[in-house]
């Protein structure tokens, strides 16, 4: 038993803490180490650690961040096609939980009446608990949205069904179903938000997202009952609505000022997930695809302007992208996406297609949780596609981008008429670096209607047709998916091969649930189109 649970910690079936052996805690004691470590350096280290497995190469670079065609691999397009490495599927899985233990160790220091005194040097005990709800809730709901059903742990409810971070009483958590999941993490986040206290900060020291800020972490709260709430659109609509309309009474994201950001520092150390990726390597650049919709060669609109702030010419190499040197251009002929999910990339040099630009790779680059412009589309969703909202959420994220204002206001006022596609196309591009949120909204909605598909046939740009060996030229090739029967993208990812050693029962339980079983061809149960 003792080395079964060892395995379980470790892969995370379900996470916490285990205590020593009787009669040896004095033993364990080291007099040079505080026995409790500073609840603020426990935040700090989780968001950080959070982001960092969130955002890394190999579960967004090899995984959404391709999937929703933002970027595209420069060597290899295996999970392109849809191949997806089985260590991505279970890195997730187990360092949400990891994580998430530590999330729920700020809970319990600060609701325990012998700790939450030391506790409190941090910062208010409410808003630390209520810091650490919303964090949580925003780690289960990518979660959930990654497998579906999965073993869940809520602060205030009592459902049986939520056994996970609890080894003390279940070695072997179930897998809380899905549209439970979801329901609590809107109370969670509701009562969350209620329960901070704005005069006071959430944290006196290692809040690297607000630096402490309570009424932003309030609007942070609300602003992802939206994001939630939203997903629930077409199989309750009631629930969504109600739960939006809430969530802006009380006070949602209203200017980039706003936006939630994991900072970064300058060294490598402590760099940004995407800079530390490309340290040596260059796998990575952005797609032809994005490209064109920026460019306006596909899509209702014409030129954006953010095509020069998120992608850099190809006459940038990748040096000096990350150098910062390269000298900008402001003509979209200069800027050429890399061919998606194209076997042959090896077979094109970098000067033929475009790196992500300086903005973007570099050591201080901050992760956006959520922004403001997500809030307005959203907003403008719920209100049947609105055009004040639709407008405000394209000058927003504009703006975020450091687009001049003249061109923001060039863009806007040329606008098409808000509609479904126009408003989720425009939401697709304010999401640009944050693919799971991206990928969440082409499963509910089939939109962005720009990417390419398994069968779709591409031809080749000139310029990467004549890069090629004269010998081996080729001008078109159609995209294969690399799993049998997938013909759009993967509607989730299968559970982590080592649950059905570990957590067979409940794992199998789960997977029987699945209208396809245990494969990324069963769809989620918001994903109903």
């Amino acid at each position: 038993m003792k080395n079964k649970f060892i395995i379980l910690l470790m892969l995370v079936i379900s996470a916490g803490f285990s205590s020593c052996d009787e009669g040896l805690e004095e033993v364990n004691i080291n007099p040079n180490d505080p026995e409790v470590v500073p609840t603020a350096n426990i935040f700090a280290s989780a968001t950080k650690s959070f982001i960092d497995f969130n955002r890394n190469a190999f579960n967004s670079g090899r995984l959404t961040q391709n999937w929703v065609e933002y970027w595209g691999q420069t060597a290899y397009a295996d999970e392109d096609r849809y191949l997806y490495r089985e260590s991505s599927a279970q890195s997730i899985y187990q360092n949400t939980y990891l994580v998430a233990t530590d999330l729920k160790s700020i809970i319990d220091l600060n609701t325990d009446e012998a700790t939450m005194d030391d506790a409190a040097a941090s910062g208010d005990n409410d808003n630390q608990v209520a810091a650490s709800r919303i964090m949580l809730s925003y780690m289960f709901y990518e979660l959930t949205n990654f497998f579906g059903d999965v073993p869940y742990y809520s602060y205030g409810s009592d459902n049986e069904n939520f056994q996970a971070l609890d080894v003390d009483e279940d070695l072997n958590p179930v897998f809380a179903p899905q549209e439970e999941i979801y329901a609590d993490i809107l109370s969670e986040l509701r009562q969350s938000a209620d329960m901070i206290n704005v005069d006071s900060p959430v944290f006196t020291s290692g809040d690297n997202i607000f630096n402490g800020d309570a009424a932003k972490w309030k609007k942070f709260a609300n602003s992802l009952i939206l994001r939630v709430a939203n997903n629930l659109r077409e199989v309750d609509p009631t629930t969504a609505s109600s739960a939006i309309n809430a969530a802006v009474q009380s006070g949602v994201m209203t200017s980039n000022d706003d936006n939630a950001v994991q900072s970064y520092e300058t060294t490598d150390l402590n760099a940004s997930p995407w800079w530390r990726a490309f340290i040596g390597r260059t796998d990575f650049a952005v797609t032809a695809p994005f490209i064109d919709l920026l460019k306006g060669e596909s899509g209702n609109f014409g030129l954006d302007p953010r095509l020069f702030e998120m992608a850099a010419p190809i006459s940038a190499g990748i040096q000096e992208v990350q150098d910062g040197t390269y000298t900008p251009s402001d003509d979209p002929a200069d800027y050429v996406g890399a061919p998606y999910a194209f076997r042959n990339m090896n077979a094109l040099p970098f000067s033929s297609y475009s790196f992500m630009s300086s903005k973007v790779l570099r050591p201080d680059y901050g992760e956006v949780l959520m922004e403001y412009a997500e809030v307005a589309f959203i907003l403008s969703e719920e209100n049947g596609f609105d055009q004040a909202n639709y407008e405000e959420g394209v000058r927003a994220s504009m703006e975020k981008w450091g687009v001049a204002d003249a061109d923001i206001t060039a863009f806007v006022s040329a606008l098409p008429a808000a509609s479904e596609e126009n408003v989720l196309n425009q939401k697709y591009v304010a999401l640009y670096m944050q693919p799971n949120t991206a990928y969440a909204m082409y499963r509910r909605t089939g939109y962005p209607n720009v990417l390419l598909l398994p069968g779709d046939t591409v031809t080749l740009p000139q310029n990467q047709i004549d890069a090629q060996s004269p010998d081996n030229r080729i001008e078109s090739y159609t995209f294969e998916s690399g799993v049998n029967g997938v013909t759009d993208l993967p509607f989730r990812l299968r559970y982590p091969q080592i649950l059905q050693t570990l957590n067979g029962e409940n794992r199998s339980a789960a997977a029987s649930g699945l209208e396809n079983g245990d494969t990324i061809l069963s769809q989620l149960f918001w994903d109903v189109d």
